[in-house]
């Protein structure tokens, strides 16, 4: 995916603007679910959930500042640990990924409710889903979220925060009693200690959305010290609103005696849509008609355009995964015309769908809660082993709280989330069967397809970090009516780009296979001094460079749609006169060359410019192949430069 702009007023304001815009949808469907296990308890629980919520920022905006990459946990496993840590997580994300929008598409008909009537069960509610679905896998694929989220999303990040807030506000004013949250509160009992946790478990649904803001922060500008206060005097805000929520929640809508004992309608009435459940107990029906149908605009407006970001977040991540071979290159392909991961994306919209559609609220978030806990918790432990094994790199935003130690520096808050994320995980796995289940298969699976994928189709060790050109994910622009190139290599920092410029030549999108593209020749010298005979025993170590130069390169270009690769080692006297005489042997049609980034000064020599002798860029092979050579000779430079 091409790499973009840094966001317009990029920082740390923005950051956290944004930051709301990604997590503060996940109320809309989290309310419901946690009152209904934790009864009175519920503000506390989302306080409690909210300090690990803390805690995970701190170490995720860590993280992802140092690094300047994305994929979150991921990212942050691979570069502490090993690319098998880094898989887990990048899986585990995806499965939190998918969730959430289908948590966010399942919301949107019963939230809708003021404006349709209610859908529940009927054909329009699932034509709704359908519609919302196709929305966002259309917006995804032509890649229109990435272009207009800025200020879309902070004007609607800035209704979505207003309404709440409203609701708060308002909610003191007409339903406040506090004796309605301790009624029927009986600690131990009603909630007893197994629903208490396990609604504090489920609470971390209310947190969705914080990888994607650590994919967000790669592309801000951070001025490190007000970045550092605002982060954290900031970021307490989501967890005290969310509190206040539920409280004023459980006093519209409080807890009751019921025959299966006490019991909230947040739970079971309006639990696919308890903030709409909430403004509806507001008196007068006057105030709770215009709340309802507020809340029904801006929540509906919200969901879909947080299941819209959340796809876009799908595909980074899945692009991510692929450039980092964690997955098939094939699902991380990127389109013609669109550079998205068309694939992907279908695919994922079709998971989503399913999900949305025959999924239940409460198994989704128990699911959630597996892959968030075991994704936080590798997150954390991440980013203290790289105080140690980094302890010099820089870091625009630091943990607070640190103890210096004499090599590296311990995190505290990162230790306190580790152990209450390894907790939280403990918890979903003793009291949550089907998220064990469920995501214990989805997590096998995903660990046996890596290992097949690593040991058997690519040959390389689980463990071992192998990235793909970004350009071989691209499907070509290029047509140049070439069936044989010459790419002469020679294992410096340019080979990967002079391969991909003629991986783009060559390459035929119609094909699946070798078959159907053009041919790569990869041609690696050995220049051999007058002093040896051309068939003499060379220095140790000159071949077996010379092959792992060769075997790298053609991995390269074979990642290339129908391209057909192969290598070969010469053992030569002079370089230039050699490659010529190669591609006229077997009738290349081009030979690609790599130079150094040509001078932007134009005019001609007198001007510092290119003028009738070559300019220092081009060397003297690249000058006798431009002169000697039959046929067409194609020049690439580095990124930076024009080709």
């Amino acid at each position: 995916m091409k790499p973009r702009g840094k966001a317009p007023g990029s920082g740390a304001l923005w950051l956290l603007t944004l930051a709301w815009a990604s997590v503060g949808f996940s109320i809309y469907f989290a309310l419901g679910v946690v009152a209904g296990h934790g009864l009175g308890l519920t503000p506390l629980i989302f306080l409690a959930a909210g300090l690990l919520f803390v805690l995970t920022m701190f170490t995720y905006v860590e993280g992802s500042a140092m690094l300047r990459e994305r994929g979150g946990s991921s990212a942050f496993a691979r570069h502490a640990f090993n690319e098998t840590l880094a898989f887990v997580a990048g899986w585990m994300i995806l499965l939190d990924l998918l969730i959430v929008i289908s948590l966010a598409v399942l919301s949107v008909p019963h939230y809708l409710e003021p404006l349709t009537g209610d859908l529940d069960g009927t054909a329009w509610g699932a034509a709704i889903i359908l519609a919302v679905v196709i929305y966002i896998g259309g917006m995804n694929v032509i890649d229109l979220p990435a272009r207009r989220r800025p200020w879309f999303l902070l004007v609607l990040a800035g209704a979505d925060l207003a309404v709440q807030l409203l609701v708060l506000v308002v909610g003191l004013f007409v339903v406040f009693n506090p004796d309605l949250l301790t009624r029927g509160l009986d600690l131990g009992s009603s909630p007893g200690i197994e629903e208490a946790i396990y609604a504090a478990v489920l609470a971390m649904l209310a947190y969705a959305g914080i990888e994607a803001v650590a994919n967000l922060i790669p592309d801000l500008e951070l001025d490190p010290a007000k970045f550092g206060r605002l982060v954290t005097r900031s970021v307490w805000l989501v967890p005290v609103i969310y509190a206040g929520i539920a409280a004023i929640a459980l006093m519209a809508v409080p807890v009751l005696p019921g025959a299966g004992g006490p019991a909230t309608e947040l739970g079971s009435t309006y639990v696919d849509a308890p903030v709409l459940g909430v403004v509806s107990a507001y008196d007068p029906a006057w105030l709770a008609d215009g709340m309802r149908w507020l809340v029904a605009v801006v929540a509906a407006l919200t969901l879909v355009w947080a299941a819209n970001t959340a796809m876009l977040g799908v595909s980074r991540h899945i692009y991510s995964l692929a450039i980092n071979r964690q997955i098939p290159s094939a699902l991380g392909q990127l389109g013609r015309r669109y550079e998205t991961p068309f694939k992907a994306i279908v695919i994922c919209a079709v998971a989503v769908f399913g999900l949305a559609l025959f999924g239940e609220l409460e198994m989704l978030a128990g699911l959630y809660a597996f892959g968030a806990t075991l994704a936080i918790t590798i997150a954390h432990l991440s980013v203290i082993r790289m105080r140690f094994s980094r302890p010099d790199a820089d870091r625009p935003f630091s943990i607070p709280l640190s103890l210096e130690l004499r090599s590296g520096s311990l995190p505290l808050p990162a230790v306190a989330g580790a152990l209450l994320g390894a907790l939280a995980l403990v918890s979903v796995l003793v009291y949550h069967d089907s998220a064990r289940w469920v995501g214990g298969v989805w997590l096998v699976a995903g660990l046996v397809g890596y290992a097949v994928y690593r040991l058997v189709f690519e040959g390389v060790g689980m463990n071992r970090h192998v990235t793909v050109d970004p350009h071989s994910l691209t499907r070509p622009h290029l047509k140049a009516g070439l069936s044989r190139i010459v790419v002469p290599i020679f294992g410096t920092t340019l080979d990967e780009d002079i391969v991909s410029t003629a991986g783009l030549l060559a390459a035929d999108p119609r094909s699946d296979g070798d078959e159907g593209g053009s041919e790569v020749i990869l041609l690696c010298m050995i220049e051999v001094p007058l002093s040896l005979g051309l068939d003499d025993p060379l220095p140790y170590g000159v071949e077996d460079e010379a092959a792992r130069v060769a075997e790298r390169a053609t991995e390269i270009a074979r990642e290339y749609s129908g391209v057909k690769a192969r290598s070969e080692i010469l053992r030569v006297r002079e370089t230039g006169s050699s490659i010529v005489s190669f591609a006229e042997e077997i009738d290349a049609d081009a030979i690609v060359l790599g130079t150094e980034p040509p001078n932007p000064i134009r005019g001609g020599a007198g001007l510092g410019g290119v003028g009738e002798t070559p300019p220092e860029e081009v060397d003297p092979v690249t000058a006798y192949v431009l002169k000697r050579a039959k046929c067409r000779v194609l020049l690439t430079a580095p990124p930076g430069g024009e080709a």
